[in-house]
């Protein structure tokens, strides 16, 4: 059963993977691959699947690296070859979130300020942005995993985006911001960084979403509807 709930804000922030897009069968596909490699090699040092996927949906690769895997290499060269092997071997299973292509347009349309935080390099980012939402304009602000020190849960991408959008479009001091999530490593970092935070129910369940501290929780952007008056934004989503 669903309810409608309305959110003033003034600047919209969006993750990527599975938030835009839905990379997780290519996401997962390539961690189990992983796994399985090292716990080949590595027998004394079982890693279990589903808990290195909890934590790994919505941190960046580097860090995932560190926690699980020493025996890879963890510089950025070796990091991003790594994550471009995503799209390589798996991007043909990569498909848009249903309504984000439209609601990315729309924003584009009303010239409503928006911004992308991801945990992916700058290639893997804009290749799934170039396959999927051929056409529509990016956003004034995008942040990668290469524009921060500190990966979600910590909020400084968010943060980033904020002050930035904030200049670009001139906004005064009281401005707000929504965060749109579907991992709790991001939900943590929106949270943390002070913004309404709205779960995106394509990876975890709503219960998972609800309790990494998501505000609500939406089935897709089908469920979100985007209206503006002035410099505030009206977000009418029908929530789980």
């Amino acid at each position: 059963m669903t309810e409608s709930i309305i959110i003033n804000t003034n600047v919209l922030l969006f993750d990527l993977d599975g938030t835009l897009v839905d990379s997780t069968a290519a996401v997962e596909k390539t961690w189990e691959n992983q796994v399985n490699q090292h716990n080949q090699e590595f027998p004394d040092k079982f890693i279990d699947l589903p808990t290195l996927l909890n934590v790994s949906h919505g941190s960046r690769t580097i860090e995932t690296f560190t926690a699980y895997f020493p025996e890879l290499k963890a510089d950025r060269d070796s990091v991003y070859a790594w994550e471009m092997g995503i799209v390589q071997n798996y991007g043909h299973l990569g498909k848009a979130i249903n309504g984000s292509v439209q609601t990315l347009e729309t924003l584009n349309e009303k010239n409503i300020p928006w911004a992308i935080v991801t945990s992916a390099n700058p290639d893997l980012a804009a290749f799934w942005l170039d396959k999927l939402f051929h056409g529509v304009k990016k956003p004034d602000v995008f942040i990668t995993a290469s524009d921060v020190s500190k990966g979600k849960p910590d909020p400084e991408g968010y943060c980033t985006a904020f002050e930035r959008l904030k200049k670009v479009y001139n906004l005064d001091g009281s401005s707000k911001g929504v965060v749109f999530e579907d991992a709790p490593a991001g939900i943590k970092a929106g949270v943390n960084g002070g913004f309404t935070v709205v779960g995106i129910a394509s990876t975890f369940p709503k219960e998972v979403l609800l309790q990494a501290g998501a505000t609500y929780v939406v089935e897709d952007f089908t469920k979100v509807k985007i209206n503006q008056s002035g410099e505030t934004v009206q977000l009418v989503l029908e929530i789980l």
